[in-house]
């Protein structure tokens, strides 16, 4: 008889101590296992977009300046599309002959999954002088006038521009957009330039869309960035 309650007094207990440890277990917070990372590279080389072409591979751009395709900045990857976006890491950019400051852009390349070509690059300027200077580039190369230009000015009696709670902002501001071919690289570039006149400094920023027109993405690219809304063609 004492043989038996010995026995139902350790299962009593054994049963408690798994309750408890189980208890403990719900409490701790779930922490997901880290990615595998590779080593990142720290090369700062400037990134020359002067002279870049299209249809070149993004691991021959990237290798000019001591990187790889490993050295990706973004965090996130397109499993269901033909294409990959490359973003770099902050570093200074020449774009036609000016420098801009690595605090001052924002920069990505997208490219095939396949064969690793280049279609579109995308750059944030996010100084206005900076914006200014390379719209003035653009005008002195590809001719002063636009294959396709309208300005958008808004003011505190007729606002056009939304903030991020809907409401209309008061400030005195100008959205340009501006559309360059280069008929000889068979290239589209789109330039959305934003100003705030009322803010102290002045701030504006300066959006670049370049688009290989000779790839199948181009009209789906456009669409995308709702850029159709302006230009069509």
């Amino acid at each position: 008889m004492r043989k038996l309650i010995f026995i139902t007094l350790c299962i009593l207990i054994q049963s408690c101590n798994s309750q408890t440890t189980k208890k403990e277990e719900e409490k701790k917070p779930l922490i997901s296992k880290p990615p595998m990372e590779t080593k990142k590279n720290n090369s700062k080389k400037l990134l020359d977009l002067t002279n870049l072409k299209f249809k070149t591979r993004i691991d021959e751009i990237l290798s000019r300046i001591g990187l790889t395709l490993n050295d990706n900045a973004l965090n996130e990857y397109n499993i269901s599309g033909d294409y990959d976006e490359f973003k770099f890491t902050p570093r200074q950019i020449n774009l036609f002959g000016n420098n801009i400051d690595f605090e001052k852009n924002e920069t990505s390349f997208f490219y095939n999954k396949k064969d690793k070509l280049v279609w579109c690059y995308e750059i944030n300027i996010l100084d206005n002088d900076d914006a200014l200077k390379i719209i003035k580039i653009f005008e002195n190369k590809y001719g002063a006038k636009p294959a396709f230009s309208k300005i958008s000015l808004s003011t505190k009696e007729h606002p056009l521009f939304l903030d991020e709670n809907g409401e209309f902002k008061k400030d005195k501001m100008e959205q340009r957009i501006l559309v360059w071919e280069d008929l000889k690289e068979k290239a589209t570039f789109f330039l959305i330039y934003k100003v705030n006149y009322d803010t102290k400094p002045v701030e504006g920023s300066l959006q670049i869309i370049a688009i290989d027109k000779d790839n199948k993405k181009y009209k789906d690219w456009v669409s995308y960035r709702s850029l159709d809304m302006y230009y069509k063609n």
